[in-house]
C-alpha cells in the first residue's frame, strides 16, 4: 500500500484531476452553447472539434482513477490495466497486453477485482 507522503500526493493529484474534469465540463457546456450560434457552414467542423473535449475528459478521468489507485497501493500494472482508454494505458506503461485483463463492459474504471 502506498503510504505517507507518496500516497497522499497521489490522492491529491487524483483530486486535482477530478476538479479539472469538472471545469472541463463547464467549458464543454459553454462551447456547446456557442456552437449553437455558429454559422451553419462552420458548425460541422466546430462539432467535430468539440469531440476533442470529450476525449480530454475521458483522459482526465482515467488519470484521476489511476492516481487514486496508486495512492491506495494498487500495483502499477493492475492500475494501468484499469484505464478505460487503451491508448492512454499504452502511453503510460508501454504496450499492455489487451488479453491480460478484459475491460469492464460498461466503460467504468475498475480499480479492484
Amino acid at each position: 500500500m502506498a503510504r505517507g507522503r507518496t500516497g497522499s500526493l497521489l490522492n491529491a493529484v487524483s483530486d486535482e484531476l477530478a476538479e479539472m474534469r469538472v471545469q472541463l465540463d463547464d467549458l464543454a457546456e459553454l462551447t456547446s452553447e456557442l456552437i449553437a450560434h455558429c454559422p451553419p457552414n462552420l458548425r460541422a467542423s466546430a462539432l467535430s472539434r468539440l469531440q476533442a473535449l470529450d476525449l480530454l475528459a475521458q483522459r482526465l478521468d482515467g488519470l484521476s482513477g489511476f492516481s487514486a489507485a496508486l495512492g491506495v497501493g494498487v500495483p502499477v500494472d493492475t492500475a494501468l490495466q484499469a484505464l478505460t482508454l487503451s491508448d492512454l494505458s499504452d502511453r503510460l506503461g508501454g504496450r499492455v497486453d489487451p488479453s491480460a485483463s478484459a475491460p469492464p463492459m460498461d466503460g467504468d474504471v475498475t480499480l479492484f477485482d
